[in-house]
């Protein structure tokens, strides 16, 4: 994804299209690996210097609240951001701690009939094939 595609992604939220806001949406869109804020600070800051992570912050909080990111809550451990919001589960190696993304083929559910549904999160945990087969 450029960065006039990304623009007209953020005009389209109602979203101010910033220098910080952009690249750290462009980072997130072509490293799809679910960062943390650690992680994505740290990659920022090789082309962008001048950035604080208080502005990475600030810019996850908004893409997030504008429906542009998941954050992704799979542990206690941190808020991971994936930039593929359409419905999908995530899968967490007990070992290695990597994230994968896995398709979810029906979203249906029974017993919250009438509830206002915000988001809805598929997580699962246990070895991924890397570890398993060690």
């Amino acid at each position: 994804m450029n960065t006039a595609e990304i623009k007209e992604l953020f005009r389209q939220k109602g979203l101010k299209a910033t220098p910080q806001r952009t690249a750290v949406y462009k980072f997130l869109v072509e490293n799809r690996v679910h960062p943390d804020v650690e992680t994505v600070y740290s990659q920022v800051i090789k082309s962008n210097p001048s950035f604080s992570k208080t502005t990475v912050y600030n810019c996850l909080k908004d893409l997030s609240g504008c429906g542009l990111l998941i954050p992704v809550m799979i542990d206690n451990e941190k808020i991971r951001y994936d930039a593929d919001t359409s419905f999908h589960g995530h899968f967490k190696c007990e070992k290695c701690g990597s994230i994968f993304d896995f398709k979810c083929v029906d979203s249906k559910t029974v017993g919250i009939e009438g509830f206002e549904i915000k988001q809805k999160d598929v997580y699962y945990s246990g070895l991924c094939n890397h570890c398993k087969n060690k």
